[in-house]
């Protein structure tokens, strides 16, 4: 389970003395923000009162599918979607068997919510290793071209969606970064796992690495499957 800090008190009292806010889902939130106040105290108290009521711990995973112009153009959109079916096949069971949630599918992307890293960086390296495996057996053009992003934080967590730095580092180290069979570990979630011990055999990871995007450094090390240990 996605573990929900515990209210400051400052917080606590900003509850007591309104009434709870009603989101559940991203229409909710964005109808409530008309209501955010203009002065730097009423922002602040509804901001703590968002956090309260929606805002967790979790690790996030987002895929994407590289070779999407080049496939659709060369073979049609049907041909891509059987290729992207083929990641779903993949990437799901994964999800499932390291207690993720599938937030939801964004075009050819899947985003996937975790309790913490060290299950998130599981699902993920077990997604590169079967789309390595499944692709020895395919031409190129079908092959799975999988680019993971997985990081870890604090993040709004709604119904249909979930909103934070952590989430918008998983999407450019996803989407923007990875290469195919790539996952790219943001710093926090790397610093947790490594704490934790993790075991990377079979697979090969880099040294930190640094990409300037929006004028913001994403630190990150690239994993990739090269194989059992035997």
């Amino acid at each position: 389970m996605i573990d929900r800090p515990a209210a400051s008190r400052e917080t606590k009292g900003v509850q007591e003395d309104q009434p709870a806010l009603e989101i559940t889902n991203t229409q909710s939130l964005l109808d409530a923000l008309d209501r955010r106040g203009v002065s730097e105290a009423e922002r602040r108290a509804f901001d703590e009162r968002v956090w309260a009521a929606r805002g967790v711990d979790a690790a996030i995973l987002v895929t994407d599918l590289s070779g999407f112009t080049r496939l659709t153009r060369r073979h049609g959109i049907l041909h891509f979607l059987a290729v992207f079916r083929r990641c779903q096949n993949i990437c799901l069971p994964q999800i499932e068997r390291h207690r993720g949630t599938t937030l939801k599918q964004d075009a050819d992307d899947l985003i996937a919510l975790f309790p913490g890293p060290l299950e998130a960086v599981s699902a993920a390296l077990g997604m590169i290793k079967a789309a390595d495996e499944l692709n020895q057996s395919l031409d190129e053009d079908d092959q799975v071209g999988l680019c993971i992003g997985v990081e870890h934080g604090r993040m709004l967590r709604l119904d249909d969606d979930a909103f934070g730095d952590a989430v918008n580092v998983a999407f450019k180290l996803g989407e923007d970064i990875a290469k195919a069979g790539e996952v790219l570990i943001g710093a926090r979630a790397y610093a947790a796992v490594t704490e934790a011990g993790y075991d990377f055999r079979g697979y090969a990871v880099s040294e930190a690495r640094g990409v300037e995007t929006g004028k913001v450094v994403l630190e990150h090390h690239a994993v990739h499957y090269v194989g059992d240990a035997s």
